[in-house]
């Protein structure tokens, strides 16, 4: 590193003296004499060596009290400090994850195996841990904000400032450049280029009360397969409308890589996301249970309001998820054995480790190394205070061990697991008795192979070699336990540490489970432990698989749903399609579609009957009113006058005058929709017509009957009656007589064409009609033909006489005249001419 102060120029000149004066062959060279570093931040301090030839290194190592106390073997700094142990040169350590109880003066010190051969740097390099901080000044107006931390930064820091969460601005001056006017909603805070991720807290430009988000740890270490609480306070000024966690990290995976989607919705934390916390007073934690490695990411809050979002910006928590590994190393003293219980980083809140020998508890302990004389053929293993059954691997040469491919299995009711399980012991022993068991039966453990219940439903796949593998088949919920292997040689026994056993069923979730249309929702297939192998799930409809439905993730979404999806939904562990959860029912609500109305009877409508007008619609929830408008004549829609708000519409006696268009408006909570257009024609009684008709008919007839029956008795009453009369008779104006049985007589040709040149004076009667007279009686003249030419003062000709009783409208118009005369109709009287001799 860079030295920037005048000191330091007296730091070199100080190397200088000490390289000198270890010019007989000893020598340790710091880069640098003072590092200030940021709290959470990884430091290098930088270092190399010399010794004399003809010695050989033995030891090398840091300390910071006293020269024996190796810093690497300092719980403090366990899986804290990085050293390589290099016995040529290189003396390099390497500090994460700065505390400020970090800071001190380290020194390297090596040794040899000569006598006297020790040597130690003396000047040493001091480290100060420092975080930052904004400090507020000025007026009451303008503010004046400075990054301030409590030693001066190393290799000119370049400072970013944020407003908000927001960046604003980079610079060298720790100040920033701008006074900055209050705005109580504002919060600032600083960060040093770099180490973005070790932002200051943020700070009120005036008063207490901004908004922000404050995070209560920025780092933290946890075990693989344990349980985290992450914690923040936060406060807004406006109304918060929503609040979420999220990953940053599975921005990939969101819809709109700008808008942070809920961990909740995320397949991979599906059932180990859970939020606490008191939203009415500002504090909100994110609980992750059964931890993964994967699950290593930072974890932020943001809140809504009407106007804006916060928190999005802001750093948040940086998770780191490690598991227990043991490192043996060799002591100092004759026949001793350190070992360390190591991580990858350094674990949350001091924990207490717990040392294990041949299964067994040891000792327990707040250091992470512990130093014992070992056996070759012991096994030792280390845990942490509170997570007892997460073990590190058993650690051993030629020893009794057993070991297991899986330390926690969850399976599903109903299916079959097998516990993978291998043991070792001395070559020299031989294996009497080998099982599995779950409880201890005073001080010995009970075979499983002798509880009740266990019967025909396990299986031991082992031998007694090396192989101790359980089977366990239709496994039930009362079968989680934690299951341990046991074994008995010619000399001594040995029971491996548990594998907890977790049977779930499945269990689908929906939310929500009543959606409007075009809106999301999810399905979760829930356990109460993570399946490992993943495996994927399959979805079902209805009883029916979803085609192409099956995901490795648990959860299934519906992006944007219709009426279509409405139905019952199960979900199935891919393999284990029989075993499928119990069924949730989606409902999907919509207002009316499809709304018509139907007739009824159909056919044509009649005055008089009852007819029903029935409006239809797709709807759900169902219709909750129906509004039937009319009109009439093309004029105005109007409602119908009763108010009925009901599916049906009825006409008990339909009227001519209820003709008219017709439609029905549905109604539901989700909204309207109007029907098509009926035109309805309501006509009059066909069966009043027919009657009419058929009684005229049968009017008719019976008066043609009577008249044919009149007729021939007057025939045979006038048969008596002379066939010819007198001209004179008829020109003295009687009508009564009847003329019947006139004969024809035959004129020639020329003689009918003489007489139609003959004085008109001579009367011809052509289709005579005959009318009723009522005071006088009709005289009916039948069948009369044209008579041979006569005298023109004595012949009357009448020809085609028709009897008929014709309406006065169809009469003809000298018919019409001849009703003052009553008795007679003449109609085309015309007089033949005959020649006169």
């Amino acid at each position: 590193m860079v030295l920037r102060t005048a000191g330091s120029v007296l730091v070199v000149f100080l190397w200088s003296v000490a390289v000198v004066l270890g010019q007989n062959g000893w020598s340790v060279t710091y880069t640098t004499q003072s590092i200030c570093a940021l709290k959470g931040s990884t430091v290098k301090l930088s270092c190399s060596f010399r010794y004399p030839r003809g010695h050989k290194v033995t030891s090398t190592f840091w300390f910071t009290k006293m020269e024996t106390e190796d810093i690497g073997l300092d719980p403090e700094y366990a899986g804290h400090v990085e050293y390589r142990r290099d016995k040529k040169k290189d003396c390099t350590l390497r500090i994460t994850d700065l505390r400020e109880r970090d800071s001190a003066t380290y020194r390297f010190r090596l040794l040899t195996d000569q006598e006297g051969g020790t040597y130690t740097g003396k000047l040493g390099v001091t480290l100060s841990v420092t975080d930052l901080q904004v400090k507020v000044t000025g007026g009451h107006q303008d503010k004046i904000l400075t990054c301030i931390t409590t030693c001066t930064l190393t290799d000119n820091p370049t400072y970013i400032w944020y407003k908000n969460g927001q960046h604003l601005d980079e610079s060298t001056s720790p100040q920033y450049k701008d006074s900055v006017s209050i705005n109580y909603e504002d919060s600032y805070s600083c960060a040093v280029k770099g180490h973005e991720d070790l932002h200051s807290p943020a700070v009120c430009v005036q008063g207490q009360d901004c908004n922000r988000v404050t995070y209560t740890n920025r780092t933290i270490c946890a075990l693989k397969g344990s349980t985290i609480n992450i914690s923040i306070t936060y406060f807004s000024l406006c109304n918060i409308t929503s609040s979420l966690w999220f990953s940053p990290k599975q921005s990939d995976s969101w819809r709109d890589e700008l808008i942070p989607e809920d961990l909740n919705t995320d397949p991979g934390y599906a059932g180990r996301v859970e939020y606490a916390g008191e939203k009415e007073r500002g504090h909100s934690i994110l609980r992750i249970t059964d931890l993964r490695e994967e699950d290593s990411a930072e974890y932020k809050f943001i809140f809504n309001t009407q106007t804006s979002r916060w928190g999005y910006s802001f750093p948040g928590t940086t998770l780191t998820v490690t598991d227990l590994q043991l490192k043996v190393t060799p002591a100092t003293d004759a026949g001793k054995k350190t070992l360390t219980c190591i991580t990858t980083c350094t674990l949350t809140d001091n924990p207490t480790y717990i040392w294990y020998k041949n299964g067994h508890k040891v000792k327990e302990d707040s250091s992470s190394l512990y130093s014992d004389s070992f056996s070759d053929a012991d096994s030792y293993s280390c845990a942490v205070k509170g997570h007892e059954n997460l073990h590190s691997p058993a650690v051993c040469q030629k020893c009794w061990s057993v070991t297991y491919t899986h330390r926690k299995i969850c399976a599903l009711k109903g299916s079959t697991v097998d516990i993978s399980c291998s043991y070792t012991y001395p070559s020299y022993h031989e294996i009497k008795q080998a099982f599995w068991f779950t409880k201890w039966s005073g001080m010995d453990a009970e075979d499983l192979n002798s509880v009740p219940g266990y019967e025909g439903h396990i299986e031991y796949l082992g031998d007694k070699k090396s192989n101790c593998t359980l089977r366990i088949t239709d496994l039930r919920v009362s079968d989680s336990a934690g299951y341990r292997f046991r074994f008995i040689t010619s000399g001594g026994k040995f029971s491996g540490s548990p594998v907890s056993l977790t049977v779930t069923d499945v269990v689908l979730e929906m939310n929500p489970t009543s959606v409007s249309e075009g809106e999301r929702v999810t399905l979760a297939c829930r356990t109460k432990c993570i399946l490992d192998p993943i495996t994927a799930y399959s979805w079902h409809k209805n009883g029916q698989p979803i085609p192409n439905s099956n995901i490795y993730s648990p959860v299934y979404r519906l992006f944007s749903v219709s009426s279509e999806d409405t139905g019952r939904y199960s979900c199935a562990v891919e393999g284990h399609e029989d075993l499928l959860s119990a069924e949730e029912t989606l409902t999907v609500t919509y207002g009316p579609r499809n709304t018509s109305v139907s007739v009824s009877p159909s056919g044509e409508i009649v005055v008089g009957s009852s007819v029903t007008l029935t409006c239809s619609s797709d709807a759900n929830p169902p219709v909750q009113s129906c509004t039937w408008w009319y009109r009439k004549n093309g004029g105005t829609y109007q409602s119908v006058s009763n108010q009925n708000t009901g599916p049906h519409h009825t006409f008990n006696q339909i009227q001519s005058s209820d003709s008219g268009e017709y439609y029905c408006e549905a109604q539901n909570e989700m909204g309207t929709d109007k029907s098509t257009i009926i035109n309805m024609d309501v006509k009059l009684k066909q069966t009043s017509v027919m009657t009419a008709a058929v009684g005229i008919i049968v009017v008719v007839l019976v008066l043609i009957l009577c008249l044919s029956g009149f007729m021939w008795f007057r025939k045979k009453a006038f048969k008596s009656t002379s066939v010819t009369r007198d001209t004179a008779d008829v020109g003295q104006g009687d009508f009564s007589p009847v003329y019947d049985n006139i004969s024809n007589m035959a004129m020639n040709p020329t003689a009918a064409q003489t007489a139609a040149t003959v004085d008109q004076d001579d009367v011809h009667y052509a289709s005579i009609n005959f009318s009723r007279s009522k005071n006088q009686e009709v005289p009916l003249y039948s069948t009369v033909q044209l008579p041979q030419p006569q005298k023109q003062d004595q012949d009357v000709q009448y020809t085609a006489v028709k009897f008929n009783l014709p309406s006065a409208a169809t009469q003809p118009a000298a018919a019409q005249a001849a009703e003052e005369e009553p008795s007679v109709l003449y109609s085309t009287v015309i007089k033949p001419k005959t020649k006169k001799t």
